[in-house]
């Protein structure tokens, strides 16, 4: 597995597009791997870095929410000059954006990864009180819980901090679309580790419970952390997230 932190647009065979959005301070290596596996299946995928993601530099610049939601919205309307039916994959931070996507346009399916629906209640004291101070903490390593995958991240993700303006935006960002969860009908699934360190496991959950979708999935992941389309259970997110996303054109399964 050879990961890179670079844009990709892979057209498929197929009659779909799915947008991949990234986390918040990470990058589109998040998503590679996925991409690739739902590319294999036929779709067209198109994997970006957000604003304050896109360049390579040791430390993270200082971004916000409308700066990414405005970059999503152009990216779907590009996939939408040439597909009807546009998926969307958001993970992290990316699910947010990709929940603010759904309360505005109508999607064909959805795919939240580790949403950022709440964070250890620990944090916020720190990020509301001497996060008004420094301006980023330090990232001594990622998320990931399998050894081998985290060294492999490492390598091409660019920042070695973290922005502390950018998630007190992202925090923004959450308490916003909270409040339009139930608006929200798109066909959903929702993949949650419980040893995530850095999102809240039972705010996905209770996220999951809050959605208006009729149609919406939740599974449980162990023995990974947070960035699980690289951790120890990546081979069961492709399947399921393979699964989940039914190719526009093809004929449903009994």
């Amino acid at each position: 597995m050879n990961l890179a932190n670079q844009p990709f647009y892979h057209e498929g065979t197929g009659a779909g597009a799915c947008l991949l959005i990234h986390g918040l301070g990470g990058g589109v290596y998040e998503l590679q791997t996925l991409g690739e596996r739902l590319y294999q299946k036929g779709w067209t995928v198109r994997g970006f870095n957000l604003p304050g993601h896109d360049q390579p530099t040791s430390r993270m610049p200082d971004s916000t929410w409308p700066q990414w939601v405005e970059c999503v919205h152009a990216e779907y309307q590009h996939l939408c000059q040439n597909y009807e039916q546009v998926a969307v994959v958001g993970f992290s931070n990316g699910g947010l954006l990709a929940l603010h996507l759904a309360s505005q346009v109508t999607l064909h399916r959805l795919v939240l990864l580790a949403p950022f629906l709440g964070m250890p209640l620990l944090l916020y004291p720190l990020i509301y009180s001497i996060g008004y101070v420094i301006p980023s903490l330090p990232r001594l390593r990622l998320p990931i819980a399998d050894p081998e995958m985290e060294a492999q991240a490492r390598r091409v993700t660019f920042f070695q901090d973290f922005n502390l303006t950018a998630v007190r935006s992202a925090l923004e960002l959450q308490s916003m679309v909270k409040q339009r969860l139930s608006q929200i009908t798109v066909p959903t699934l929702v993949l949650q580790s419980r040893q995530d360190r850095v999102v809240d496991p039972q705010a996905a959950w209770a996220g999951f419970q809050g959605l208006g979708s009729p149609e919406k999935q939740f599974h449980w992941l162990t023995d990974c952390d947070h960035i699980i389309t690289l951790d120890r259970q990546r081979e069961r997110v492709w399947q399921l997230v393979g699964d989940f996303l039914l190719l526009p054109g093809l004929p449903l399964l009994e």
